[in-house]
């Protein structure tokens, strides 16, 4: 797995050798920074099931101001402090090991706001929809904040939204992308 865009591009990246975290395809990555263009650049990235780390690394490559990884996975913040050293840039993460519903009343209660919130909760779990509903519900979206879910292609997450605006989705694959601001 490497990087492929930004300062850091090339760079590879550990991945776990089982099929137990489902990192975010390149392709998937390179289709939503090519989305967001340039929007990153000074961005406050909020990265929740992070996992392997791979998208809140590669918004850090591509110039993200500060990128917040949350991850109950213990193996997987392991891997992801290996992954941040290679690239010299635990200055510019803050990685949380709690679960994703308390994080997220943790960050309101913080007042922390975000300007991009990616989510790619598990697959064979039905969090994806259920999450963007307690997002919709916090203040932890700035205004126009772009928040971007990875989820299977066969599951909707548009529903009715307080705050949330739908505007697109891309299918790849088994995977759909869909992108609400």
């Amino acid at each position: 797995m490497k990087i492929i865009g930004g300062i850091y591009k090339g760079f590879r990246l550990q991945s776990f050798p089982e099929n137990e975290i489902r990192p975010t395809p390149s392709k998937i990555r390179e289709a939503l920074f090519d989305i967001i263009g340039t929007k990153i650049i000074g961005a406050e990235f909020l990265d929740l099931f992070a996992g392997s780390g791979a998208v809140g690394i590669e918004a850090i490559s591509r110039g993200a101001k500060n990128v917040i990884f949350v991850e109950k996975n213990r193996q997987a913040i392991i891997l992801r402090k290996n992954n941040l050293s290679k690239i010299y840039q635990n200055d510019f993460s803050n990685i949380i090991q709690i679960d994703y519903l308390q994080a997220i009343n943790i960050l309101n209660f913080k007042q922390k706001k975000f300007d991009i919130i990616f989510l790619d909760p598990p697959y064979n779990r039905n969090y994806a929809l259920n999450t963007l509903h307690i997002i919709d519900q916090s203040n932890i979206a700035k205004e126009g904040c772009i928040i971007i879910v990875q989820h299977p292609f066969h599951t909707e997450v548009k529903s009715d939204f307080r705050k949330l605006l739908f505007t697109k989705e891309k299918k790849y694959g088994k995977s759909k992308v869909t992108f609400f601001y």
